[in-house]
């Protein structure tokens, strides 16, 4: 017979314990031994039971040999003698690896739902993961077993220095997301669930487990993303594909969205929930006519549908058709049992519909009935009525109408700051002052809330104190800082403002907001453009889908004069941020400079009609105008 490999290796195990060990470790009959595993392989038990019996007489007590003889009482079927004999062996060699991961396995497969038994194997395959931490498999078991057995710390504790040692497994990566989350740290696991997802992008538990938080956290376009190999490896589910437009439907990108919808829509023109969001996205893309084409389609068959309406009458508001939006959201207040959140919307928006026709005291008497929704300050409501009473230089009632919301919620930042502003417009300034250092010293949120209304109330040297009261309070808060820095631009002292910003990066060097203001900053004044390049690419590298990061990288490179990169970028921006002027404006200025006339007056037309009112309105029409001058055929390209 020829010696296999495995009895070649065995042999060289046993021949190889260390020499501290006693004479009789060793095995004086190797031959003997090769014989006993070697029958064992070729199924023949009862032979190698015997022999290995002959060289164990001779080597009474060696752990390796008393081991070998448990593999062979398994092979044989003996498992609970072999249990007996890996027992006595561990007892002799607590730390031999094998013998505690056999033991742990036999006793774990055999424990059932027997809670000592499942304590016992534990035990052992704790020992084995301890005597080789290599050995990923025990670890993970004995984590599963824990977990089992509801000691989820010490599991995370052996997960965390696991993923550290091996940070690329998969399966180590969601496991420890799962014993988070059982931890109640969600927060921390979605960083593992990202790298399990990193690691397998079709690895379906981990995907939709991240759909979870993402959707929670109100993250759609990571939603978007996360969804779209899934989606790839199963083009045929229409399911997938509506979710992933969905999202990006509430992530902002109506472009996208439609465009998904639009070939759901194609592929079943019955197909009621993605007609729905296609005319959602138009709405959204203010493709007003074809959007209400739908609506009225539906509406068709279901006339009282109360998401339909209210998506309905929205877009008639859209375009200014008062009238009629009117009738559609009364038509909804009266579908019966309607949900309290479209009711509140529909308040809302007859509100703001009875301001764009002057009718001002309608206007506050039905924001008012929707002033606190679900018990929380309904600030779309609020400022409607504050509009209201501002077209009617009514400071005195604005004030009036916010003290008994103040007193009913302190601490809301949003409420407070509407006051403090109302105080220093009704020329109530030691008022407005007490009110702002209390609201101040309640958190970071309510002084930068705070600071901004004085700043829209255009008192600026108070909103500066302030912001510097509170950062003397709290010097290590960054985002105090950060809100002096841009105060100090948007008051003109950019020397000021670029000295905390820098201050800043001292502390922070990655710190994207600050990295962003400055370079953008710095883009618009021709200033530091290749730092400027640097620093924004950091930027947009930590959030890459943060649109007014990608429009100042675009915009940099347009002050650099690198176009094509310039046009990449902004183009990218128009899509995170499609109804921002400022980016649609930007995407002109480099298409009139690579001479794409026709599509830099798209983007100029587009900016105009997201706000026309903008203070820079003016320089747009001019631009728009150049353009038509120059070519008067593109007037006729509306």
């Amino acid at each position: 017979m020829k010696m296999t490999m495995k009895s070649f290796l065995v042999l060289l195990a046993v021949l190889s314990l260390t020499s501290a060990a006693g004479a009789q470790d060793f095995p004086t009959e190797p031959h003997e031994f090769l014989l006993a595993k070697l029958a064992s392989e070729e199924g023949l038990y009862d032979e190698a039971l015997s022999r290995i019996d002959r060289v164990i007489d001779k080597n009474p007590g060696n752990p390796t040999l008393l081991y070998e003889r448990a593999m062979m009482l398994i092979d044989a079927g003996k498992i609970d003698r072999a249990a007996d004999e890996l027992r006595d062996v561990v007892t002799r060699a607590p730390e031999f690896y094998d013998a505690n991961r056999v033991l742990g396995r036999i006793l774990l497969d055999r424990a059932g739902a027997d809670r000592p038994r499942i304590e016992e194997a534990l035990r052992y395959l704790q020992a084995a993961y301890k005597a080789n931490p290599d050995d990923l498999s025990s670890g993970v078991t004995v984590t599963q077993i824990l977990r089992s057995l509801g000691r989820n710390a010490e599991a995370e504790r052996i997960l965390a220095a696991m993923v550290e040692r091996a940070p690329d497994q998969r399966s180590l990566n969601f496991n420890y997301s799962q014993v988070l989350g059982a931890l109640g740290r969600a927060a921390e696991s979605k960083q593992y669930l990202e790298r399990t997802v990193a690691l397998d992008p079709t690895f379906g538990p981990a995907v939709m487990q991240l759909l979870d938080l993402y959707q929670q956290q109100n993250e759609w376009r990571k939603a978007a993303e996360v969804i779209e190999p899934i989606v790839a490896d199963d083009p045929t589910s229409i399911e997938l594909r509506r979710q992933q437009a969905y999202f990006y439907l509430r992530s902002g990108d109506a472009r996208a969205a439609r465009d998904r919808f639009q070939s759901l829509v194609i592929a079943d023109s019955k197909d009621v929930r993605s007609l729905f969001y296609l005319a959602e996205s138009l709405n959204d893309l203010e493709q007003y006519a074809e959007a209400e084409k739908i609506f009225r389609q539906l509406l068709a068959l279901d006339a009282n549908d109360p998401d339909l309406l209210a998506s309905f009458a929205l877009s008639l508001a859209g375009q200014k058709k008062w009238d009629e939006a009117t009738r559609a959201f009364t038509q909804l207040l009266a579908v019966p049992e309607l949900p309290d959140n479209l009711a509140a919307l529909a308040r809302t928006q007859l509100a703001y519909i009875n301001v764009q026709r002057g009718n001002y005291a309608a206007a506050i008497e039905t924001a008012q009935d929707v002033f606190v929704f679900r018990d929380k300050p309904n600030p779309q409501a609020i400022n409607i009525a504050l509009e209201a009473l501002k077209k009617e230089k009514k400071t005195a009632e604005a004030v009036t109408l916010l003290e008994p919301l103040v007193q009913r919620f302190p601490d809301d930042p949003f409420l407070n700051a509407r006051f403090v502003e109302a105080l220093v417009r009704a020329g109530k300034a030691e008022q407005a002052r007490e009110h702002a250092v209390a609201q101040s010293k309640r958190g970071t949120r309510n002084a930068i809330a705070v600071a901004e209304a004085y700043f829209s109330a255009e008192d600026r040297p108070s909103a500066l104190a302030l912001m510097r009261t509170a950062i003397a309070a709290k010097p290590d808060d960054l985002d105090l800082q950060f809100q002096l820095g841009s105060l100090l631009e948007r008051a003109d002292d950019r020397k000021a403002s670029e000295a905390v910003f820098l201050k800043i990066l001292e502390q922070k060097p990655d710190h994207a907001p600050s990295l962003n203001y400055l370079g953008y900053m710095w883009a618009e004044t021709g200033q530091n453009l290749q730092r400027a390049e640097e620093m924004l690419t950091r930027a947009v590298g930590q959030e890459p889908n943060n649109g007014a990061y990608v429009d100042s990288l675009g915009w940099v490179y347009f002050r650099l004069g690198n176009l094509e990169l310039a046009e990449q970028y902004l183009t990218n921006a128009t899509r995170l941020l499609p109804r921002d002027a400022t980016v649609h404006e930007h995407l002109g200025d480099v298409l009139a400079k690579r001479g794409d006339m026709q599509r830099a007056l798209q983007s100029y037309r587009t900016a105009i009609d997201l706000d026309p009112e903008s203070k820079d309105v003016e320089k747009l029409r001019s631009k728009v105008a150049e353009i038509e001058r120059k070519d008067p055929a593109s007037q006729t390209h509306r």
